[in-house]
């Protein structure tokens, strides 16, 4: 199991495991419509007004399974152009989230 968790001389951060396993498994949750307890908070009258929650769901499930995988990859990467590509990816990601809920899950 130590093998497994080294790579290029260097252990595995703990944390980013965590991340990883955490924005999977709640993102499949959301994906699957198991979820709507992470989707709790705020102001819940008017978004229900204003938003489809499975829409919203589903959305924010792609969004952590994508942020899930790719904080997994950058895990096992380790050079700085690898980091600035993650902080990119993430931004795109969160930006098209932003896109998708407010412009397809509006009721």
């Amino acid at each position: 199991m130590l093998r497994f968790l080294k790579q290029k001389g260097k252990t595995m951060d703990t944390f980013d495991l965590i991340l990883t396993a955490a924005a999977l498994i709640i993102g499949v949750m959301l994906l699957t419509g198991h979820g709507s307890i992470f989707m709790k908070g705020g102001n819940a009258e008017i978004r229900k007004k204003l938003y489809d929650e499975k829409k919203m769901e589903k959305g924010c499930g792609v969004a952590l399974i994508l942020i899930g995988v790719l904080t997994g990859v950058d895990t096992l990467m380790d050079s700085m152009i690898s980091k600035v590509a993650y902080i990119v990816i993430l931004l795109i990601i969160i930006i098209g989230l932003m896109y998708y809920l407010r412009k397809k899950c509006r009721k």
